[in-house]
């Protein structure tokens, strides 16, 4: 090989060699898309500041998970309160603490992701990133497909569990994405909020219900939004990804939700994971800036039983 070939192969090596050698950057400081793709996650797993969460059961996440991931069940995100006899998210201080030990710092970059093969399963990790940005971490993405979609792909899983490095997230409420009981009740006079019913369309009617729930029906005016319809799951075995901006923007406005993004929603469901995945559509995807959850839901409103609920209708003006 002649001497210019020797200078020019050297000069097209050394940059791709340098590359190689060199330490995974950090995840950019600017904005964080609400999903990121099993695409995405392979290439970043081990990139600085990247904290995956699973919140999978612990039989589950102990069974095989992607690789480095840390788990954290659904649960743990909206524990049942035995007093109001509802789900409810942790406080902020138990939410720091709980952050903290699964290595979260308040720079991360949080990816959750579920077991993505059911609507239940999907709504799971919804919510999970609704709490998250409750909590006032807005670096977070939710994993479209889940562990089925990762799966299905032929990806690299494993079962070794993590020791993460104890983080420095700090928890700050954000009572713009949480509506209490008190804003429901006052709001079944002023009509301020829309309200949004994420359940099935069998308890949105009042022919079932929860079996938690005491009572039958919907919340007066409520409009009914399913979040069983929010994904594919179940459409020829695919894993429950979400459906396209599109799709969710017809299914919004086929329900009757108006198009202005400033309009005041509040979405509830049963225990708030239903409710939590219409929040991910609605705010993070569709772009709506005034959502919030009912956290405690039916479980906790059906409860009053001084409080009225709807059943046999659709139309909510015909209330």
């Amino acid at each position: 090989m002649q001497k210019k070939q020797w200078y020019l192969l050297i000069f097209l090596l050394v940059p791709a060699l340098a590359g190689l050698m060199a330490p995974t950057p950090a995840v950019s400081a600017g904005a964080v898309p609400p999903i990121v793709t099993t695409e995405w996650l392979q290439k970043n797993l081990n990139t600085k500041g990247v904290v995956v969460i699973d919140v999978r059961t612990e039989a589950n996440y102990g069974f095989a998970h992607i690789p480095g991931a840390i788990s954290s069940p659904y649960l743990q995100f909206e524990p049942m309160d035995t007093d109001r006899q509802c789900q409810l998210m942790p406080t902020p201080e138990q939410f720091t603490e709980m952050m903290r030990q699964l290595g979260v710092n308040n720079s991360s970059r949080v990816i959750i992701y579920d077991h993505g093969n059911t609507e239940s399963d999907a709504t799971k990790g919804g919510a999970s990133v609704w709490i998250m940005e409750s909590m006032g971490h807005d670096r977070v993405s939710y994993l479209d497909g889940g562990f089925t979609k990762w799966t299905f792909e032929g990806r690299v899983v494993d079962n070794k569990k993590p020791t993460p490095k104890a983080g420095d997230f700090q928890a700050r409420h954000d009572p713009a994405k949480v509506a209490t009981m008190q804003e429901v009740t006052d709001n079944l006079k002023s009509g301020a909020w829309l309200l949004v019913d994420d359940r099935n369309a069998l308890q949105y009617f009042g022919t079932t219900k929860h079996a938690n729930a005491l009572r039958f029906g919907h919340l007066p005016r409520a409009l009914s939004f399913p979040a069983a319809f929010m994904t594919n799951a179940g459409a020829n075995r695919a894993p429950a990804t979400l459906r396209s901006k599109e799709e969710l923007a017809a299914m919004a406005r086929g329900v009757g939700i108006p198009e202005d993004r400033q309009t005041k929603i509040i979405t509830y469901c049963n225990s708030g994971q239903q409710a939590g995945m219409a929040y991910f559509v609605l705010h993070d995807l569709l772009g709506y800036e005034k959502v919030k959850v009912y956290d405690g839901s039916i479980l906790e409103y059906s409860a009053a039983e001084d409080l009225p609920l709807i059943k046999y209708t659709w139309e909510p003006m015909a209330q």
